[in-house]
């Protein structure tokens, strides 16, 4: 009985204390600036195979520009005409009962008779950056506002530089997310006379119902929801009123085939899975006949109805809501209480599950700061993980309650167009599955209702749009999308995206990158070795190299399963952990399996040498995980992280991701002299390391002229048994020493690369194994014939240590000592060259001859404190063949006993660099190499871009190639009329100018034969000439 008081006493409390919070919350949306049309922007949601135009006024998609609903993406083929969110309510007015519909889309909605002004739903300012084309993309910080509005829940400057992420500051459970905000504010239809209706009586220039919407999209690039993207809606009611009788849904017009074929397709709806969906009548797509594909609307989160008493949603649990402080379904979970002393103490690790304070991140998140509001106090704080507004499952969802498909009416006709309210919300109402429809311009309409959308609640729903080659594949996609939902929105997450550099060359491309990516960690896989003080699992494995023609790599998307339909890109390289896992994953897609390597080790960079020059490639470097055959019943294929390249249709780049680059390999300049690196690679220039250094030279334009570099090296150990820690890179240029970077012991050994720094990149081969170098084991001195072998003592393991120095065996006419335990006299003594001390040795006297002689073994002796250890064996024994006799070592002579050792403290490399240059000398004598090509050009290019509207000339290009890096190209009929002057002013490395074929006058050249001109100061000019052919 105690125990229920005090529940009830805390749901007393905890209900007074939100409802208080949601009515100064909903002033706080009040005081944002009013939505509106000078604040729209376009965005395209590219992050996997989907590819579409969307709008901060809630619209997808857009006909007839692309892409469209494009899938796949860089195929060109578009699928959707529009979508659009519908919010439509009940309200009484002085004109009588009537249900305004609040949307927004490009073509017949309600407006102002007299200004014009769109009646719809608008985006409110400052959640975009103020000079951004786009709204905000948590790829692209430059398009977030350098503060997110204080109107935000929960909001503070922390969070300022962090993407406003679903489940908290700079959480990216997507790959790629989108956010906006829109409200309702410019609907002035029902506050004109004779209806005269505002939703907030103290503002009559807030019109509409008032209300206000968050939006969010959602792409994964995972292999298994590639082609999906979700979109989910938050709606609040910031309105004096409300709204007992309230629906919320979508419209949408399918375009299957493009804008040339929208009039032919067929839809219907699949109740068994809530899958309604679209196809083309004949299969085929216009211009260009291509196959189409299907593609579907799943819906997932609806309203809920918190007051009906109903189980609407069938899951055990009675009008349940997010706004009620409770944590309904109870998967919350506090922090884990190790040492028993009730209270989280981060300094013992203890774990914090989902507890991480308002702010959703804990101490294993990367832009972790500190303790937050809410913290490790042991009760469900608003924005964390599964409680509230992040736990879908914390709503009463009334789910999918109608689908009207019909024709839609041209010309604004039939009822079934954005301005027609009433027609609307009689659409909304009918549970209409009827899928007789076909071979026509069709429209869909889902909805949900009816629900009470109450002053300051919020209410959320989402959809899923799904591809798919056939029906078969959307709905296995579909499958796909309902495990995201089940899960909360969340996914399997690829790794960080690796920050990557390509530098073209000649015929080359050099390609390197950073390893931030090698740290990432996956909540949704759980903890690392299952302990929760180890921190989220880490499944980094390995990185893909991708090369490809097209921006969106669709030409070299050629692994298929065994339906044929393709799932995996082929790289050009692959380079993984050497950590046992490797070859095929076992959990595959329909037969196709994800190649998770061959235990290569790690490296950050590589060199492209097929490649053509002149052909612009487009780069990626993806990292990827390891997948996890146990997770669930069916396991989990490995992810990628994204790839996004993207250009306009006329092929001018609008972004490039950090993980991606676009380059175009070319020769050099006339009279190019190439960077220099001077210095010896095959020994340390100081210290007594065996390995070697190896510098490569990455990007010749940033070579430093004149530059020394030391690579100085640290270990840790004793004389006997040391290992290399770490080696630090230091840079003199002029007067300034500064070091660069320090790359820690896991870094060093072949083929592993350093980070790289001035245009290049080092790698370490270092000597971990202590052995004899035979190829330098001998004679310095003398030319005894004696088999005098060398190899590790192994006569008494507990006094045997391989003992990493070099020794020299000095040998002397007389007597020099006597050995310590057998007491045999002997002519020479052994020196450690590392140490420069002189040891002892023994003599294995095996004839017993009491003297050093034929078939005896010498042992070299170290000593450690007044202990000592048997370390190396040498043999004196016969000369090698038959019939030779022994010629002995003689007064003077020298024998060296090399051994390979790990690199020690103070042990340095140096080299110096010289900068590429241009000798004008060499530049006057290549003048006559330059040449224009293809020549002639005959009616196309092969590296020309690629035309994706399908119709129409795209692209035309030639190449002026092995020109002076500074020169201008004066283009001429035949007749002698000037049309087109060209400039070059570039670094020695390129040696090109490109033409698109337009001259000065803004037209085309037509064919024929032109004369070109190269005019380069103090090296000379050049006249050549080319063809054009149609």
């Amino acid at each position: 009985m105690f125990r229920k008081l005090i529940c009830f006493s805390f749901f007393i409390v905890s209900f007074n204390t939100l409802f208080a919070q949601a009515t100064e919350q909903t002033l706080k949306y009040r005081s944002e600036d009013y939505g509106n049309v000078q604040y729209r922007r376009e965005g395209t949601m590219d992050g996997n195979l989907v590819r579409t135009l969307f709008y901060n006024n809630g619209e997808v998609a857009q006909w007839p520009f692309s892409p469209s609903g494009e899938w796949p993406k860089g195929s060109g083929h578009n699928y959707l005409d529009g979508v659009c969110v519908l919010i439509a309510s009940e309200i009484e007015t002085n004109g009588g009962i009537v249900h305004p519909l609040e949307t927004s889309y490009r073509e017949w909605m309600d407006k102002d008779p007299v200004t014009g002004e769109v009646w719809g739903l608008e985006p409110v300012p400052g959640y975009t950056y103020p000079s951004s084309e786009k709204p905000a993309i948590n790829n692209d910080p430059t398009s977030w506002p350098e503060a997110w509005p204080s109107a935000l829940p929960n909001i503070t400057s922390e969070w300022n530089g962090f993407w406003y992420g679903y489940f908290g500051r700079g959480v990216n459970n997507a790959d790629f997310e989108t956010f906006y905000v829109m409200d309702d504010s410019k609907d002035g239809e029902f506050s004109r006379p004779p209806y005269n209706y505002f939703p907030i009586e103290s503002d009559h220039n807030r019109k509409g119902l008032g209300l206000r919407v968050e939006v969010r999209g959602f792409q994964w690039s995972h292999v298994l929801a590639e082609d999906i993207i979700f979109w989910h809606y938050d709606i609040v009611n910031i309105s004096d009123r409300n709204y007992e009788k309230t629906y919320f849904g979508f419209y949408t017009d399918t375009g299957v085939g493009g804008s040339g074929d929208n009039g032919d397709d067929n839809a219907s709806f699949d109740t068994k899975i809530d899958l309604a969906y679209a196809f083309d009548d004949d299969g085929f797509g216009a211009p260009g006949r291509f196959v189409t594909g299907y593609y579907g609307y799943a819906y997932l989160e609806s309203p809920g109805d918190a007051t009906n008493g109903i189980d609407d949603d069938e899951d055990g649990m009675i009008d349940e809501r997010r706004d009620d402080g409770i944590d309904n379904d109870n998967d919350w979970l506090t922090y884990l209480d190790l040492n028993g002393n009730g209270e989280w103490d981060a300094d013992e690790n203890e774990p914090l599950n989902n507890d991480v304070g308002e702010d959703g991140v804990g101490p294993f998140d990367p832009q972790y700061i500190g303790p937050d509001k809410g913290e490790g106090d042991g009760l469900p704080t608003d924005g964390e993980p599964n409680f509230d507004k992040t736990d879908k499952d914390e709503s009463d969802q009334i789910g999918l309650t109608s689908l009207s498909i019909y024709r839609l009416g041209d010309g604004g006709t039939g009822g079934g167009w954005p301005k027609d309210d009433e027609q609307m919300w009689l659409r909304m109402q009918k549970a209409n599955y009827d899928t007789s429809l076909q071979r026509a311009n069709i429209s869909m309409v889902f909805a949900s209702g009816i629900f009470p959308l109450s002053q300051n609640l919020r209410e959320r729903f989402s959809m899923a749009l799904v591809f798919g080659n056939n029906f078969d594949d959307m709905v296995f996609n579909k499958e796909t999308v309902q495990q995201i939902y089940n899960a909360n929105y969340n996914f399997s997450k690829p790794p960080l995206k690796p920050i990557v550099k390509a530098v073209p060359g000649d015929g080359k491309v050099f390609i390197y990158w950073d390893n931030s990516a090698e740290e990432s960690r996956d909540p949704f896989l759980g903890f690392e070795n299952n302990d929760p003080t180890q921190g989220y699992k880490k499944d980094f494995e390995g990185y893909l190299i991708y090369r490809s023609t097209e921006p969106e790599f669709n030409d070299i998307k050629v692994i298929t399963d065994s339906k044929g339909e393709a799932k995996f890109w082929k790289p050009i390289a692959q380079f993984d952990k050497i950590d046992g896992i490797y070859g095929p994953d076992p959990v595959g897609i329909n037969g196709a399996s994800f190649w998770r390597g061959n235990e290569t080790g790690l490296q950050h960079s590589y060199v492209d040498e097929d490649v053509v020059n002149g052909q612009k490639y487009y780069y990626a470097v993806v990292s990827y995980d390891q997948g996890d055959p146990s997770f669930g019943t069916k396991g989990l294929v490995p992810s990628e992280c994204t790839k996004i390249i993207s250009e306009d249709f006329s092929g001018v780049l609008k972004f490039v991701d950090y993980n991606c680059a676009v380059v175009t390999p070319n020769a050099p300049a006339a009279g190019y002299i190439p960077p220099q690196v001077n210095g010896n690679f095959e020994k340390v220039e100081n210290g007594i390391g065996t390995g070697n250094l190896i510098v490569g030279l990455l990007s010749a334009d940033e070579i430093k002229d004149n530059a020394v570099y030391k690579i100085l090296f640290e270990s840790a150990g004793n004389e006997q048994k040391y290992n290399t820690t770490k080696y630090k890179i230091i840079r003199t240029a002029g007067s300034a020493t500064d070091t660069l970077m320090s790359v820690n012991s896991s870094e060093i050994g072949a083929n592993k690369f350093s980070t790289p720094f001035d245009g290049m990149t080092i790698s370490i081969n270092n000597d971990t194994t202590v052995a004899v170098i035979d190829s330098e084991t001998g004679w310095l001195i003398g030319s005894s014939n004696l088999t005098m072998n060398v190899f590790a003592d192994q006569s008494s393991p507990a006094k045997n240590v391989k003992w990493p120095a070099d020794y020299e065996i000095h040998f002397y006419a007389e007597q020099k000592a006597i050995t310590p335990f057998f007491k045999i006299p002997i002519n020479f003594e052994v020196i450690n060259v590392t140490s420069g001390k002189t040891v002892e040795a023994e003599v294995f006297d095996n004839n017993g001859d009491k003297t050093l002689s034929i078939g005896d073994e010498i042992s070299i002796i170290e000593r450690v404190g007044t202990d000592f250890r048997l370390t190396w064996r040498i043999t004196y024994y016969q000369p090698a063949g038959m019939g030779f006799q022994p010629r002995y070592p003689e007064a003077g002579d020298v024998f060296l006993v090399k051994i390979s050792k790990q690199f020690a403290t103070g042990d340095y490399f140096t080299f110096t660099t010289n900068s590429s240059k241009i000798d004008e000398e060499i530049a006057k004598g290549a003048l006559d190499k330059i040449s224009v090509v293809p020549n002639p050009y005959i009616a196309t290019n092969k590296w020309e871009k690629r035309n994706l509207n399908q119709t129409g000339r795209g692209e035309r290009r030639i190449d002026f190639i092995n020109l002076p890096s500074d020169c201008t190209i004066r283009i001429y009929t035949v007749t002698g009329s000037l049309i087109k002057t060209l400039y070059k002013n570039t670094t020695p490395t390129d040696g090109t100018v490109t033409w698109n074929l337009v001259s000065d006058d803004g037209m085309d050249v037509a064919f024929g034969l032109y004369i070109y001109h190269v005019d380069a100061p103090g090296i000379g000019t050049q006249i050549g000439k080319f063809a054009i052919i149609k």
